[in-house]
């Protein structure tokens, strides 16, 4: 890996791009695991980390960086107007909901400094190698962690210092490293074999059945991208489904004992009894069906962001829960006296943005897609770094997988991971079009 460790060296002299390395590995540690301290603001309590400070200072660089420049990369442009779109509706309907849900939605836009900060500074492709390697170093001290803890309650899924979900789909971010090795050159010695062994370990242990979506996805957009390219191959094509099967085989080990609800569909016990199939997945069906009809009562705007909806918005809709769904366990249900957390993201921006915000979300996933295949097209063949050809349409599939299983909040590993890769799929878009344009020779 002597290349990528030059790459580091010479590369985080520039003290605006070792900020965002900073903010990407501190950002991909929970917030509640962070040292910080609360203040007292409007009525309410802030909570600020370190995090928060390592952000700020990042806004800080890149606004500087940009105004010395006079310039933003216009191939990201689109994709930075859209994402701002859906972040100021987020803001300005949190403003409208008071002190505590401008907090919660000021500590995930806040993370959007991270989309910015990868567009703007991964000006090379030596610099996009090292956030890469980053990515795999902290994954990779991630899934060290988990395998203690499994080591410790075996069959277990682990968290470490993500969270069950935000693990696994970091996980399948670095997976996606090592499958598009396959197909690809790349002067990244055995990094990509690396980030597959950790990426498949990570998958496993963090057990979310969001994130096999996310690989299934991510393995389909790297085999269209192969074929695309003209470089796809019988051999690399069966490597892939190979590492899905068996990923998925060790994902179920870890998970059957919570997927009742496939027995209950597929082969239920003649004497089965209320409740007997209940798992994580009738929970997420009893707060997709009180998601729905909060969007179902308020289906322009939502209920304006909240992060964590109040009993005030939804305690009217459990009763009908209860109805809809009376062989579950009382624990199942949200207590009408607490607050209602979000389950999945997709879900979330309904009923919270209603479908003025769903519309935008599926706006920045169309505009990214499509900068996603254009990078992939545009990016010249036989290049040294093809690999990164690769990274962008599959890295959005995986996120497009992650989401659909887990919400965003502030201060969470899978709330940076979504800035992270809308600002990755910019920064190759812009690397594409340069290499285009230079028409690079390729390396013997």
């Amino acid at each position: 890996m002597g290349h990528l460790r030059e790459c580091t060296t010479r590369e985080t002299r520039d003290p605006a791009f070792a900020l965002l390395l900073a903010a990407i590995a501190v950002c991909l540690v929970k917030a509640v695991d962070q040292p910080g301290l609360s203040v007292a603001l409007g009525g309410t309590s802030i909570r600020l980390v370190v995090g928060d400070l390592v952000l700020a200072a990042l806004t800080i660089a890149v606004g500087l960086h940009v105004a010395r420049k006079r310039d933003y990369p216009r191939q990201a442009a689109a994709l930075s107007i859209t994402a701002g779109a859906f972040a100021a509706l987020i803001a300005v309907t949190a403003l409208a909901n008071g002190g505590t849900a401008f907090v919660a939605a000021g500590k995930l836009l806040t993370l959007g400094a991270l989309l910015v900060g990868c567009i703007v500074l991964i000006d090379s492709t030596d610099r996009l190698w090292v956030v890469v390697g980053l990515i795999v170093l902290v994954t990779g001290v991630a899934v060290a962690w988990a395998l203690v803890g499994f080591a410790q309650r075996p069959g277990s899924r682990q968290a470490a210092f993500l969270g069950e979900h935000d693990l696994a789909a970091l996980s399948t971010a670095c997976l996606v490293i090592g499958l598009a090795a396959l197909h690809a050159r790349h002067r990244l010695s055995r990094l990509p074999l690396v980030a597959g062994i950790i990426g498949c370990l990570g998958i496993v242990l963090g057990a979310a059945l969001a994130s096999l979506l996310g690989l299934y996805l991510a393995a389909a957009a790297l085999i269209l991208l192969a074929a695309l390219r003209g470089s796809l191959r019988l051999r690399s094509v069966i490597v892939t489904l190979v590492v899905a099967v068996a990923v998925t085989g060790a994902t179920y080990s870890v998970r059957a004992g919570e997927l009742g609800f496939l027995q209950q569909w597929f082969a239920p016990a003649e004497n089965a009894q209320p409740g007997q199939y209940a798992a994580s997945w009738s929970q997420r069906l009893i707060f997709a069906y009180i998601g729905g009809r909060i969007f179902l009562d308020k289906p322009v705007l939502g209920t304006g962001w909240w992060g964590n909806l109040p009993p005030s918005e939804f305690a009217q809709f459990v009763p009908d829960a209860r109805r809809r769904f009376p062989d579950q366990p009382p624990n199942y249900f949200p207590r009408p006296d607490a607050v209602f957390v979000p389950q999945q993201t997709f879900d979330q921006v309904a009923y919270e943005l209603g479908v003025v915000g769903l519309a935008l979300l599926l706006a920045v996933l169309a505009v990214a897609a499509r900068d996603s295949l254009r990078s992939a097209r545009r990016w010249p063949r036989g290049e040294p770094d093809e690999l990164a050809a690769y990274l962008a349409a599959p890295w959005l599939a995986s996120l497009v997988g992650a989401i659909a299983g887990s919400a965003l909040f502030g201060g969470t590993p899978m709330a940076a991971l979504f800035w992270i890769t809308f600002g990755l799929i910019g920064a190759l878009a812009v690397l594409a079009t340069s290499l285009a344009r230079t028409d690079r020779p390729r390396a013997a």
